[in-house]
């Protein structure tokens, strides 16, 4: 796999020094433990989610549509990316971009190109 990626969000504290990118057809995580990579076609539903210590505040337990998640960083505690899958043991995946509103633009757009294509 040695295209350029579409958007990087690069290595840095806040998401415990991994990198996430997006590709024409997927999305990968290069984490300490290894490359994830998770095709387009695998991805149901990708949104922003508070930091869940401020939610707790308030009261939220974040209960609805819960599943079991792989938290990537720092998640619990900073605004994420909620990225949930139709296949595989992990169905739910919880990360910070750098900067998880574009990412998520780019994302949307990466998917509705790629899906464009596939009709």
């Amino acid at each position: 796999m040695s295209e350029e990626p579409l958007y990087t969000s690069e290595s840095t504290a806040k998401n415990l020094w991994q990198k996430y990118s997006i590709f024409g057809n997927r999305v990968e995580f290069d984490t300490m433990f290894g490359l994830m990579v998770i095709p387009f076609e695998h991805i149901e539903r990708v949104e922003i989610s508070e930091s869940e210590v401020k939610g707790l505040m308030r009261g939220d337990l974040h209960l609805k549509d819960f599943r079991p998640a792989l938290k990537l960083d720092w998640a619990n505690f900073l605004e994420h990316v909620v990225l949930d899958k139709d296949a595989g043991l992990v169905r739910r995946i919880l990360f910070t971009p750098e900067d998880p509103e574009e990412f998520i633009e780019r994302l949307n757009e990466a998917i509705a190109r790629y899906r464009g294509d596939k009709l």
